[in-house]
């Protein structure tokens, strides 16, 4: 009996011929084989710094930059000081109060409240007193129109109302805008200006009084509104009593406005200029002494011009003669 082929192939064959049975089950065995491969890694474009060398800063440069900032610094604090002068050179000069602590009923004075110059709403600006003379007093139908100086308000000035009021003639004293009762800005030379012109119209044009029958009486500060005022209008006369020192010079007392540029000083209160061309009767009340202020502007003055040192006394009596020779 012949044995089959099956029977007589030898185990080697049978076994070689297993492994191709299935091959692709061979290849995935080998591919779970074979380790991960790494992905390549991507490439990071470096910054020039970190290839470059650092750059290297200047001495000079720093030297510079520094110098520019230290300008600029300097620069910008002389401007805020300037600012600071401009805006606030007034109270160099002027020491304003609201309070009024006396009127002229502490001197046993008659007077009306007299509220004037409105505005266009309708609202008075400025407060005053309107003291009246007797009505048969030597003067009883002129005025003198007081313009007090910067300190205070109206109550520092009872005193003098009180002794002006006994020559026997109505006197008109007021509050320029931010002094006493009198609303308004902070004062400036260029508003006390103008208040004192308002207060001017109102005696001429409110209480119909000729202006030669009006004597303007300043103290201080006021003493330069008084002139300004009298070139204007032409009063009977002018008393300029203790005239201040130019705006100009009080403010240059102060070492941060001796450092700004001249021009910013806007405040002036100087009467010199004024006094030279006035021709009209004035009557300088020194209150210092011959090397005072008052000396010099008597000086300066132009003629018709008298002089009185309040230290000799007779006050009152200088005052009346001066009236008997300039008004009706």
């Amino acid at each position: 009996m012949i044995p089959s082929s099956a029977e007589t192939a030898p185990p080697s064959s049978a076994a070689s011929a297993a492994p191709r049975l299935n091959p692709p089950t061979s290849s995935l065995l080998a591919k779970k084989q074979q380790p991960p491969r790494q992905k390549a890694a991507a490439r990071i474009p470096q910054h020039p710094s970190q290839t470059s060398p650092p750059h290297v800063i200047s001495g000079r440069w720093l030297a510079w930059a520094l110098l520019v900032a230290l300008s600029a610094a300097v620069i910008c604090a002389y401007a805020a000081l300037c600012l600071l002068v401009y805006q606030g050179q007034w109270q160099l000069v002027l020491h304003p109060s609201a309070a009024i602590a006396r009127t002229p009923a502490s001197q046993g004075l008659k007077f009306d409240y007299i509220r004037f110059d409105y505005t266009e709403t309708g609202s008075p600006r400025l407060d005053g007193w309107w003291v009246p003379a007797d009505t048969d007093a030597r003067w009883s139908a002129s005025t003198i129109l007081y313009l007090h100086g910067g300190d205070g308000s109206l109550s520092g000035t009872v005193e003098d109302l009180a002794t002006l009021h006994s020559l026997g003639i109505n006197v008109f004293a007021f509050d320029y805008r931010g002094y006493g009762r009198s609303a308004g800005p902070k004062p400036r030379e260029k508003h006390m200006r103008e208040d004192a012109e308002a207060a001017w119209s109102y005696l001429s044009d409110t209480r119909h009084i000729a202006p030669k029958s009006i004597v303007i009486y300043g103290s201080g500060i006021g003493a330069s509104l008084a002139a300004d005022l009298a070139v204007k209008h032409t009063p009977a006369g002018l008393i300029l009593d203790g005239p201040s020192e130019p705006a100009r010079q009080i403010i240059r007392a102060d070492a941060r406005a001796r450092v700004v540029p001249g021009f910013l000083i806007t405040e002036r209160f100087d009467p010199g200029e004024s006094l030279h061309t006035l021709t009209m009767p004035k009557l300088f009340l020194d209150r210092n002494g011959a090397k005072s202020r008052t000396s010099e502007l008597y000086k300066a003055a132009a003629l018709p011009k008298e002089y009185f040192e309040l230290g000799q006394g007779a006050f009152e009596t200088t005052l009346r003669r001066f009236l008997d020779e300039v008004l009706p």
